[in-house]
């Protein structure tokens, strides 16, 4: 996909952070873009900042983790755009919590929202995209969704969902022939955008700059690669699962996996 003009695209979690950055991206090369977000204000305030861009700009307010919610944004959307060509999803949200702190409720909300919510938008938009063999899903998931991390149970388990369905999804479309849709699983390191403020840092790992992950992302849309790895070290992560679950643990305490979470507060959540 060598040019977004004029291009439709959804990006969820799109007041703040990346989501925000990508909206604006995509608006400066004339695509058109349907927000959502669990935040109004954020959002009302974003669109409004957009204005200048002189594209098509709408925004939904939704809770990406509420099906109901949901399928009535998407209805919102497909009424309001002839089709989407682009499907991001990128809202997320974050506990930090050890699993023995961790409630069910928290638990479900995290896989509802991190897992469910694209998935719902999956098989919303697909079909669609099926029936013109056209179209490109991006799933934004995590380093966190190749190796496991103390304090982070219910978020990693929800991105290993995310990477898994992306890999399962990418194959089936080639399967069945539907080779003029891609899709992109997106797995970066922690992300400079406070929503893991607290995270101490791995050793020789500075958080990753949100607009240098905006490019990576954008950069890999448009030359329709199935994944995106960042920084290098993190494509390395599934080699290390053929050594020993002890010597995995142990190199990954020596650049600090058990106590990243520590000191976490984040901001629990960016959509």
């Amino acid at each position: 996909m060598k040019s977004f003009y004029k291009k439709n695209v959804i990006i969820t979690g799109a007041a703040s952070g990346i989501g925000r950055l990508m909206a604006v991206e995509f608006a400066r090369e004339k695509a058109n873009i349907a927000m959502i977000d669990i935040n109004r204000k954020a959002l009302e305030k974003t669109v409004s900042e957009m204005a200048g861009l002189r594209t098509k700009v709408y925004a939904y307010t939704c809770d990406m983790g509420n099906r109901r919610e949901v399928a009535v944004t998407a209805k919102l959307i497909k009424r309001d755009f002839e089709k989407i060509d682009i499907l991001i999803n990128n809202a997320g949200i974050v506990t930090g919590k050890k699993v023995l702190d961790l409630t069910i409720d928290e638990i479900q909300k995290t896989m509802d929202v991190n897992f469910m919510g694209p998935v719902m938008m999956i098989k919303h938009f697909l079909p669609d995209m099926v029936s013109r063999n056209n179209g490109h899903i991006v799933n934004i998931a995590s380093s966190a969704g190749l190796l496991g991390m103390p304090g982070m149970s219910d978020y990693c388990a929800s991105k290993f969902a995310d990477v898994g369905f992306s890999d399962s999804l990418r194959m089936e479309m080639k399967k069945y022939g539907y080779t003029g849709i891609t899709i992109t699983c997106v797995c970066p390191y922690v992300i400079d955008t406070g929503m893991f403020s607290g995270f101490k840092p791995f050793l020789f790992h500075k958080p990753l700059q949100p607009g240098h992950v905006v490019k990576k992302v954008i950069d890999a849309i448009r030359k329709e690669k199935p994944y995106v790895c960042m920084p290098f070290s993190v494509k390395m992560i599934r080699y290390l699962k053929l050594f020993p679950a002890a010597f995995q643990d142990s190199l990954l305490f020596a650049f600090g996996a058990d106590r990243a979470m520590d000191a976490f507060k984040g901001s629990r959540s960016e959509k």
